[in-house]
């Protein structure tokens, strides 16, 4: 039912309509009627309803005036004039206020009323239609705007080579969004630890919507007109530039976003300016920004950078990396985790120096990884279905140089803590010490009696109980680590085999060959040029 207020200080009028129109069988109600019209001003602003049916000719305040006060406050309101037929000026100015219809007192019956009051229902039911589709539309953009900005952004930047046409206008017409301004600062913006993040809130979208809804509020707070748009677990913002707006001004709101998502959500956020300004060309800077996001790799969790092509270090980072592989095996078996962590000081302070491409320094932490995992196998030091070496899976995805080396020390921490593990549950201490001391002298000749006395221990009591604990004879432990050294320096090192035979203490290279080919099935030389056709 459409409410109707009826108004006219001639109570008679009043008294017609309320009593002989079938108002509710046409689809409407009289809510109040009143004869004057001040008090009927007093009530339509307080209270709610669908149509106003007004005399003109009244005293205090007229038809017009009351029409004129209400649309100011109330504009969707439907308004119909009862006028007298000497009136027609009023008429004029009540078509000029958009009524709906006007009635001549003069003429009025009950038929004509009954037919406005049909035609105001058809009116009325089509208003309100496309009130709800507009709330509708409304909703669905309000509850999807980062979705739909998102999509919207991704094709405009996919059509931008060929395109004619402007996108500003295409964003105001499909989704309601103005950019007024002619120069707006790009800025890319990152999760920190974006996937640990994503776990504690278990739910995407949520995590999408909650930090949006922040770096909204916090920028809305320092300036009017910015946009926010998701891209692939990052942001981006578009921030107008104004006269009174410097890198300064930025750089000092980005600093409260981020103390916002830090207090919210006890996450970081990375933040890269793109410091070129040109009118209208921001969909050129986002691409730009999104082709060299690998350079966040070398940026520190919630730093604020000012975007340039970086050019990463030419010279190879495996340089040094079979005497890497060594120190770390020798810290970890020797169990030693200040000279671990040293070496994990000096590497990556190096490299934040040297700054490797991303991809070139996950290769080297990937292949150091599994390289040292499986050595370790090898010496009998891990239970071969340790979950550790999922851990290494990670080193891929890590977004940062800060990230990897906490992720490699963890790795590297909880190998040492199997090997100490292992060598607790599996065997007493003098076998654990024997096999220490043998691993940090393979490049010396080991002999049954130097290390039994380096033990204080009966020489034939210690080979029986050393294979008792390893399954091997001391000799044949020996040579075992000898050889799966000897490969590892074939593997990743240019040494020649002479220089190989030598570094392992071997008598001479031919025995170093016959003893090599006994224990792999190949020789050196077959080993290694069989290695590079696989490689290559």
């Amino acid at each position: 039912m459409y409410q109707i207020v009826l108004v006219d200080d001639d109570r008679l009028v009043t008294t017609f309509l309320e009593k002989m129109i079938p108002w509710e069988q046409y689809g409407f109600e009289v809510k109040a009627a009143f004869s004057d019209s001040v008090e009927a001003y007093e009530y339509l602003q307080s209270n709610s309803y669908d149509v106003l049916m007004t005399d003109i000719g009244m005293p205090r305040m007229n038809g017009i005036e009351l029409i004129t006060k209400i649309k100011e406050e109330k504009a969707s309101s439907c308004n119909i004039i009862i006028s007298c037929h000497g009136e027609f000026e009023y008429a004029q100015q009540a078509l000029k206020l958009k009524t709906f219809d006007y009635i001549l007192k003069e003429t009025m019956n009950e038929e004509d009323i009954i037919d406005m009051l049909q035609r105001l229902k058809s009116h009325l039911d089509q208003q309100k239609q496309e009130l709800t589709s507009k709330n509708k539309i409304r909703k669905y953009l309000s509850e999807n705007h980062l979705v739909l900005k998102s999509t919207f952004f991704k094709r405009v930047m996919r059509e931008s080579t060929n395109r004619s046409s402007d996108w500003r206008v295409e964003a105001e017409e499909q989704l309601g969004l103005s950019f007024p301004f002619d120069h707006y600062v790009v800025i890319h913006c990152n999760i920190d630890q974006h996937q640990m993040v994503a776990d504690r809130f278990q739910d995407e979208t949520l995590l999408k919507d909650c930090i949006a809804n922040i770096m909204e509020e916090a920028l809305a707070d320092r300036q009017e007109g910015v946009h926010l748009i998701y891209w692939n677990r990052s942001f981006f913002i578009l921030y107008p530039l104004m006269e009174r707006t410097s890198q300064a001004t930025i750089k000092h709101a980005l600093k409260e976003m981020q103390a916002k998502l830090q207090n919210c959500l006890q996450s970081t956020m990375t933040c890269t300016i793109h410091p070129v300004i040109e009118p209208r060309g921001e969909l050129e800077r986002m691409k730009e920004l999104l082709h060299h996001q690998d350079q966040r790799f070398h940026y520190e969790y919630g730093s604020i950078e000012e975007f340039q092509v970086k050019t990463y270090q030419k010279g190879s980072v495996f340089k040094s990396y079979t005497a890497d592989v060594e120190q770390v095996k020798t810290a970890i078996l020797n169990k030693d985790p200040n000279k671990l962590d040293n070496w994990f000081a000096e590497q990556f302070q190096t490299e934040r120096i040297n700054q490797h491409s991303p991809e070139a320094l996950k290769d080297w932490a990937t292949m150091l990884t599994l390289d040292l995992k499986v050595s370790l196998n090898a010496l009998h030091h891990f239970d071969r279905s340790s979950a550790f070496s999922v851990k290494s899976d990670r080193i891929q995805d890590t977004e940062n140089v800060q990230d990897l080396e906490t992720l490699m020390k963890d790795i590297f921490h909880s190998y040492m803590e199997q090997v100490y593990q292992m060598e607790s549950a599996s065997q007493n201490e003098d076998i654990a010490k024997a096999k220490r001391y043998i691993y940090s002298n393979l490049d010396k000749k080991i002999s049954l009696k130097e290390i039994s006395t380096h033990l204080h221990l009966n020489s034939s009591y210690f080979s029986r109980l050393f294979k008792q604990e390893t399954g091997q004879t001391f000799i044949e432990y020996v040579t075992t680590l000898k050889m799966e050294k000897a490969m590892g320096l074939l593997d990743n090192s240019t040494k020649t085999v002479e220089q190989i035979s030598y570094d392992l203490a071997f008598d001479s290279k031919s025995y170093f060959i016959r003893t090599f080919k006994k224990y792999v099935g190949v020789s050196p030389k077959a080993y290694k040029y069989k290695k590079d056709d696989v490689c290559s």
